[in-house]
């Protein structure tokens, strides 16, 4: 009876518990499963906006936040004025960035 966990990574572990002997690690090329935890690079925009909407899920507004925050770093939306009239993002970009005077 072997069974699969698969790691934070997406890597796949499998290993029979019923084996007399355990057999040596393997693991699995999660690309290889098409559609099931595929590696992704963290680089992402949509597994940077997972993360803090997981960090944040008890508070909608700072996830919401976050968010912004993530997508003007990646996508300089302020710049384009996407969050003119926005003070709370605005506020937010200038705190997240430093080295900005």
């Amino acid at each position: 009876m072997e069974m699969k966990f698969r790691t934070m990574s997406g890597a796949i572990i499998s290993r029979d518990p019923l084996a007399e002997a355990p057999a040596p690690l393997g693991l699995a090329d999660p690309a290889a499963e098409r559609g099931v935890g595929q590696v992704e690079p963290a680089h992402l925009l949509r597994k940077q906006i997972e993360r803090v909407i997981r960090e944040y899920s008890a508070d909608p507004a700072k996830a919401a936040l976050a968010v912004c925050v993530i997508l003007d770093g990646n996508l300089g939306l302020a710049e384009d004025g996407y969050f003119d009239g926005d003070e709370t993002v605005l506020n937010a970009l200038m705190a997240a960035d430093p080295t900005d005077d």
